[in-house]
């Protein structure tokens, strides 16, 4: 008897190697300089691993740091890197990708779960072997110890300059303006006034609200043009720099905890007082009896709760996000529902939308999210767009809603047909937005084409002439222009990969939904009664549930007018009169 043999060959590799390459200024020797390491990437993915050229894609970041990862080529890449269409990562120095032993943890776990080969040259060492594994946590471990060495010598420079009364650098408090003769901040002509007023204010009402409100309502604006807050209030009157003192190194960063007060530096008299040190005083002194007060058994402190649509709801006449006004009565069920109203209503009184409970949003939200996991699981009895409409309103709940604004419908018939299921839905934009787009890149590339031109000119310039410029100004301007090319590039490359598969399927949202409301024995499609389906789910739970599937809620006049999903889709509400 004959035996016949079949061998199979495995299909060739065909993802994209990436070669990632980084400076973290404009100017660097030629062994850390872009055009160097991407040409040494080149040839070793040639020579060494006989990887094809088209198989090559370069990310480019310029002038960014590599001590965290926000880096538009970095994030490009991780993105490809976590759809699977990545083999090998490949850089020259290790530190070219990472100096933080955290982050490089999180990104080589992608990296494994990807099957992905991290390769770096300089070090000599891929991680297709577990001892070139190995060594490289090693090498990260030094990495990261000589960036917090180099930061503890900066934190030195910059403390030792607080205790002079030398200014370290900061955005102007508002009230003050930066001197460049001086170096120092300087009484602002403009905002000084205002900020004298302000202490008079709440040293007459001592109230941060009443000063808020006069602010907002006679539009004063911030520093940076926005609309003032009890918070903004309270943190300009407890700047001690406005009777001028200097206070540094008070927060671990610009809204993070406090320190020590042993790690503080405070210095007395470094400013001219913008107001008297005095009323200074008198003015924290109400402020921390309000404080103590607000905290004594005469005035609780109001308990925490958790309200479901917090931070969901958006006011669709002046567009400020609803504010949870308070928790309504509780029920005998023990429902206790919350009640929101529009925050410019709330701190202007200039917006006229009407508040909203969460007893007509509940029920409005949820039903609409019950049928559109109906709307899925029937999707191939559904045969128009009309169709797919009458299902998502069949509830009893949406009897005043007369239709559903075609853009979004057809958007959504479209995914759930599979018409084009290529790549994760987008809202449909309007053709404007589609030739403003193709502007957009058409400048770029033409920046591109410019900044091409000026490089070849200034290399004749330099290598002609040998009055015209140094060597250091030569490589200053060169670096300077290729940085700025390869924002360029990213710019376009980020706009191609507007269309890069994110998310594995297109009903990934409506599949999140549909677990949560299975669990719960409500994926049938009957009517959900909120007010008692809400107390038996902790609020938590729920509140995690509809920021999983809801981006945005806009209400107008205590109804649902608009429903924007995380995957991008955007239903909007036609009501009848």
């Amino acid at each position: 008897m004959a035996y016949r043999f079949s061998q199979q060959t495995a299909a060739p590799d065909t993802r994209t190697v990436a070669l990632y390459v980084r400076v973290s200024t404009g100017y660097q020797v030629d062994k850390d300089s872009l055009p160097f390491q991407k040409q040494e990437l080149r040839n070793y993915c040639r020579h060494v691993l006989h990887i094809e050229e088209n198989r090559l894609e370069v990310f480019e970041d310029a002038g960014k740091s590599g001590k965290n990862t926000k880096r538009p080529a970095f994030e490009r890449m991780m993105t490809k890197v976590k759809a699977g269409l990545v083999s090998h990562v490949i850089v020259y120095k290790i530190d070219r990708i990472s100096r933080n032993l955290v982050d490089f943890s999180l990104m080589y776990d992608d990296f494994k779960y990807n099957r992905v080969t991290f390769i770096s040259l300089n070090e000599q060492f891929d991680t297709s072997s577990a001892i070139g594994e190995a060594v490289l946590k090693i090498i990260l471990i030094f990495a990261e110890l000589e960036r917090k060495l180099t930061s503890e010598r900066v934190t030195d420079i910059m403390i030792n300059r607080a205790l002079s009364g030398q200014w370290n650098g900061a955005r102007m408090p508002f009230g003050w303006d930066w001197n460049e003769e001086k170096k120092m901040p300087v009484h602002s002509d403009k905002e000084a006034p205002t900020v004298r007023l302000m202490y008079d204010m709440y040293e007459e009402t001592r109230s941060s609200c009443r000063v808020r409100d006069y602010f907002n309502s006679h539009d004063i604006a911030t520093k940076r043009g926005g609309e003032w807050t009890t918070k903004t209030i309270a943190d300009l009157i407890r700047n001690p720099m406005n009777k001028g003192d200097y206070r540094y190194n008070y927060r671990e960063s610009a809204k993070g905890r406090r320190k020590p007060d042993e790690e503080v530096v405070y210095v007395k008299n470094v400013f001219p007082p913008l107001v008297p040190p005095d009323q200074w005083d008198r003015c924290n002194q109400i402020m921390d009896y309000n404080a103590k007060l607000r905290c004594s058994s005469g005035f609780p402190h109001k308990g925490t709760h958790i309200h479901i649509f917090a931070g969901l709801l958006k006011c669709g006449k002046c567009g400020s996000y609803f504010q949870v006004e308070k928790r309504d009565r509780v029920r005998r069920n023990g429902f206790a529902p919350s009640l929101y109203r529009c925050g410019r209503r709330y701190r202007k009184q200039h917006c006229i939308s009407k508040s909203c409970s969460e007893v007509v949003v509940g029920p409005f939200v949820l039903n609409y999210i019950s049928a559109m996991i109906r709307a899925s699981d029937m999707r191939s009895q559904i045969h128009s767009p009309e169709e797919l409409e009458k299902i998502l309103l069949s509830d009893n709940v949406f009897q005043n809603v007369a239709g559903i604004v075609s853009d979004g419908l057809n958007a959504t018939y479209a995914m759930l047909s599979g018409t084009d299921s290529s790549v994760p839905y987008r809202p449909l934009p309007l053709a404007s937005h589609n030739v403003q787009e193709d502007d957009n890149v058409q400048k770029w590339e033409q920046g591109i084409v410019r900044i091409d031109r000026a490089i070849e000119r200034l290399k004749k310039v330099y290598l002609f002439d040998d009055t015209a410029m140094s060597e250091k100004e030569y490589l200053e301007t060169k670096n300077e222009l290729e940085r700025e090319r390869i924002e360029l590039d990213n710019k376009i490359k980020e706009q191609e990969s507007t269309a890069f598969p994110v998310q594995t399927e297109d009903l990934a949202f409506i599949k999140s939904a549909s677990s949560f409301l299975l669990a719960h024995r409500l994926k049938a499609g009957d009517h959900i009664q909120y007010n008692t389906f809400a107390p038996l789910v902790d609020d938590e739970v729920l509140k995690d549930f509809l920021n999983l599937v809801i981006k945005e809620i806009v209400v107008v006049d205590a109804r649902i007018t608009e429903i924007t999903f995380q995957n991008g889709l955007t239903h909007k509400f036609l009501y009848r009169e």
